[in-house]
């Protein structure tokens, strides 16, 4: 399967965009405090998760590569954070980052003091 999603739209909400995984992506970005896009495999994206449990903060996570259209919904990811590889981390609906943003944002405690 490839991505039907075109780059030329990126930065306005995906407005163009025929992926029907866009709203789901959205609405889930929306209704969880935390969540976390990684992959099963990926170091990266198992270190994040652990460092969220470390800090003793609730999220959830959806595994790409378990997921049946993995591609497409991997495909609005990259388009919503112009980044290419998990984890992809948001935090109240906004993107944080990857491990290294999660990372400095919890030993600051601005990701703390965002969930209070």
């Amino acid at each position: 399967m490839g991505c039907y999603c075109s780059g030329e739209d990126r930065h306005s909400d995906f407005h163009g965009c025929v992926n029907p995984f866009v709203q789901v992506v959205n609405d889930q970005i929306k209704e969880y405090d935390v969540i976390i896009y990684s992959k099963s495999k990926d170091e990266k994206s198992f270190e994040a998760k652990n460092l969220l449990r470390k800090y003793s903060i609730a999220f959830e996570y959806f595994e790409l590569d378990k997921l049946n259209d993995d591609n497409q919904v991997h495909c609005v990811l990259v388009e919503l954070t112009e980044k290419r590889h998990p984890p992809y981390i948001f935090i109240n609906g906004k993107f944080w980052g990857g491990i290294v943003e999660l990372q400095k944002g919890l030993e600051s405690g601005e990701i703390k003091a965002l969930l209070a």
